[in-house]
């Protein structure tokens, strides 16, 4: 009889042991060198600005799939026609017109209740090459988002954690576009199986690089959003200042987090304080990037993402 407690002891000090060093800080994860690879790679000139409904956007897709299949994530693009856009979002604006063909990439991590979901974006096409103009080459709208998400997905599967809900890592085309990434996932996904929706969108450059600083916008409708990045903010080296921009279930807002406020779902948006002067421009190079203020936006985004899905 003591044999078999002392087998039952051993057995779950050894299973916690194993749970413990399981579950370490994914935030080590982060590399800098790997932000850097991945924000000069989709600024390349090869990529030609990355415009949705061109050619050199399917690299970019490979590119992305790619380093998300690296991490261990499984990856599923979800394609939609011009026509099938018009008929699940809606005629395009006058004198516009959709691309022939948009592709979201969609990585997924399994969590523990299998029909819930919290989603993860960011875009990666921008304007593309325009006559008289050049190149815009798109640094921190968005390659810089697209450098946080790729991070988050190292950081996330380094916890070891199995989370609570179902996390979808989403790269949206078609943002510059009139949202047509998000808007068709919205539209197609299910909205009463999201429960979250965090966004990045320009989150690479700072009035000041010694001091830098973010723009966090969330839903009001429910408080305790603020209450996980005051509480991730804290775990953030100083200097790095928070700049809250209360928003309301409105469907209203420039970039991909719109489609998910409309449908009142939670969502947060990490971006600028305000737009620099090589917005939509051919200026906006990687050069231009706040290295620090990148790792501290992946470091408090990663936090906040723990407090909704790891610490149920």
């Amino acid at each position: 009889m003591k044999r078999i407690k002392f087998i039952l002891t051993f057995f779950c000090i050894f299973s916690l042991s194993a749970s413990i060093w399981a579950q370490k800080d994914g935030s080590q994860a982060y590399n800098e060198k790997y932000s850097k690879k991945i924000i000069y790679t989709l600024t390349d000139e090869k990529f030609r600005g990355r415009e949705s409904g061109t050619p050199e956007l399917d690299g970019v897709i490979k590119y992305i799939t790619k380093e998300f299949r690296k991490s261990g994530l499984e990856v599923t693009h979800q394609c939609a026609t011009d026509q099938e856009l018009i008929h699940h979002i809606g005629e395009p604006k006058p004198g516009k017109k959709y691309p022939a063909k948009i592709t979201n990439i969609i990585a997924r991590i399994d969590g523990k209740c299998s029909d819930k979901y919290v989603v993860i974006g960011a875009h990666f096409d921008h304007l593309g090459y325009k006559e008289g103009l050049g190149i815009h080459p798109g640094a921190d709208d968005n390659a810089s988002g697209i450098a946080v998400l790729l991070n988050l997905a190292r950081m996330i599967k380094a916890s070891g954690n199995t989370p609570e809900y179902n996390i979808l890592l989403c790269a949206w085309d078609g943002e510059e576009k009139g949202l047509l990434g998000s808007k068709y996932f919205v539209s197609t996904w299910g909205e009463e199986s999201i429960l979250y929706y965090m966004n990045f969108d320009m989150v690479g450059r700072t009035a000041d690089p010694a001091s830098p600083e973010i723009v966090f916008a969330w839903n009001n409708n429910f408080p305790q959003l603020l209450d996980h990045c005051k509480g991730a903010q804290a775990k953030v080296p100083a200097p790095f200042e928070v700049i809250y921009d209360e928003r309301t279930g409105d469907g209203k807002g420039g970039s991909d987090y719109a489609p998910f406020s409309k449908k009142n779902i939670p969502f947060v948006a990490w971006m600028e304080v305000e737009l620099h002067e090589d917005y939509h421009k051919p200026g906006d190079t990687p050069d231009k990037i706040c290295w620090d203020k990148l790792k501290k936006a992946n470091l408090i985004s990663y936090w906040v993402i723990y407090e909704w899905i790891f610490s149920k």
